[in-house]
């Protein structure tokens, strides 16, 4: 892509010396012999960078250089300046302009430091699309629910988002906190600035004291060089401590010195470093029932817990499963080679009445491995870790279609296949005992038995409670 540069100075001379070099060398490029010239042809295309004269009569660069800032703020301008003028020169740094070069200017110095301007602007261009797409990807129209109690996540997280408060997110494994804290920070006033995720029960204690707040020269066996802790580097940002409810109570003591004083020290430093950090944390733990039996620091969790949000886990909402059957089966079509269009109705109906312990992350995870087997345009057929305790998979699926398959033939099998799935998930609920399932589903035991022995149920997997046949 053709480069566009704008160069604004009254100097004939220099505008058709630095014209040729800069077009030898492949850029687009515009001149102006004064300011206002200048910013005509500015309101008519954009440039990847203006070169501007420092002193020119009328309006002057700075004055120019202001100007571009408040109409464009993200044009790069360099200023170009004799040597009596470099004062002024550096005032211009201050507001707002990338660089300067005094006259007369090296020809090998000036490509350099056009093509650094360049390059710097080409990068800033690429975080910013990356970061416009992240704030789409955790946009809260993103994150597909359609229940209540999910309803009142998204207006907890909307009145937190766009403040410096602390945020404690609770929930079950797999709910999805990261997502929530992703979105928190990508809908703040610190979107723009690092997003850290920090695993509290990934490392040791001594790993994650160094992970946290960095570590000095020499400080231990092994530390040869200075080392920034990830506080220090989302500065401006967000810190994201997952399954905070296993940090170690030594590293608590420094945390809430963190929440409190907003600076750390370095292990092995002897001077506080200020930083700027929001702080989410995200636990799967009564981390409340912790604090009063002294695993956790109250005056810790009390820090912590200004902003509490719970996500409920994926069995008490189990209208949003279709959704996300769907959502899930769009944002992996790849894993099918974008030939699966679909699920079966009576697969969301046995995935809606599934349990899902591993809530979300497990219903993405059972839908990718359905895609990569499914050889149709629709998903007949999922497995999931069964309600069987011995760990092995258990299968949900839609009976097959052929072309002669007659109607009630296919009616059958379907009730069939959501009655088994019904007595499966009966026979969990109530630990395998057998007299209350029959009362639930209005049959006696005798036949609930037969049924059982019909669908080759492994009634052992479930017992629970004696249940004499």
């Amino acid at each position: 892509m053709v480069e566009h540069i704008l160069i604004v100075d009254d100097d004939n001379a220099f505008r058709i010396a630095t014209v040729a070099l800069l077009e030898d060398h492949g850029f687009a490029v515009q001149v102006a012999s004064n300011a206002v010239q200048g910013q005509k042809i500015l309101e008519k295309q954009s440039f990847d960078l203006v070169l501007s004269d420092l002193v020119m009569e009328g309006m002057n660069g700075i004055e120019l250089l202001q100007w571009i800032k408040e109409r464009s703020p993200e044009t790069p301008v360099m200023m170009i300046t004799g040597f009596a003028s470099v004062k002024t020169a550096v005032e211009a740094i201050k507001l707002g302009a990338y660089d300067y070069i005094t006259k007369p200017c090296d020809n090998d110095e000036l490509l350099i430091r056009v093509r650094r301007v360049l390059e710097d602007r080409k990068k800033d261009r690429e975080i910013r699309q990356l970061r416009d797409e992240l704030r789409g990807t955790y946009s809260f129209s993103n994150i597909v629910s359609q229940s209540d109690s999910m309803k009142q996540v998204f207006k907890s997280v909307s009145q937190v988002a766009d403040t410096d408060a602390t945020v404690l997110v609770l929930g079950e494994t797999g709910t999805g906190k990261e997502m929530l804290a992703k979105a928190i920070h990508f809908n703040s006033s610190r979107k723009l600035k690092p997003f850290i995720v920090i695993t509290c029960s990934a490392l040791n204690e001594s790993l994650l004291e160094s992970e946290l707040f960095g570590h000095e020269k020499g400080a231990f066996t092994g530390a040869q060089r200075l080392r920034v802790g990830k506080f220090e580097d989302a500065d401006g940002g967000t810190v994201f401590l997952d399954e905070i409810g296993d940090i170690p109570i030594h590293l608590q003591t420094k945390l809430l010195r963190v929440l409190q004083e907003k600076e750390i020290e370095r292990v092995g430093g002897n001077r506080p470093i200020p930083v700027d950090v929001r702080v989410i944390a995200a636990t799967n733990k009564n981390l409340a029932g912790m604090a009063k039996s002294g695993q956790f620091r109250e005056d810790l969790f009390y820090r912590l817990n200004v902003f509490p949000i719970h996500l409920p886990p994926l069995k008490e909402r189990p209208e949003d499963i279709p959704l996300l059957t769907e959502h899930f089966v769009r944002k992996h079509a790849n894993l099918g080679g974008s030939r699966v269009t679909g699920v079966a109705p009576s697969v969301l109906s046995a995935l809606a009445g599934y349990r899902w312990p591993g809530n979300v992350r497990e219903l993405e995870n059972v839908i990718k491995r359905a895609l990569i087997k499914t050889e149709g345009t629709v998903i007949i057929s999922v497995e999931v870790p069964g309600a069987a305790r011995s760990g092995s998979a258990s299968s949900i699926s839609s009976p097959a279609l052929s072309d002669n398959t007659p109607f009630k033939d296919y009616m059958k099998s379907i009730l069939q296949n959501a009655e088994s799935l019904f007595l499966v998930e009966m026979l969990e609920r109530h630990q395998g005992n057998v007299k209350v399932v029959a009362e639930l589903m209005d049959l006696d035991r005798k036949t609930v038995y037969k049924k059982i022995e019909e669908y080759h149920i492994d009634l052992a997997k479930y017992r629970g409670a004696d249940d004499a046949p």
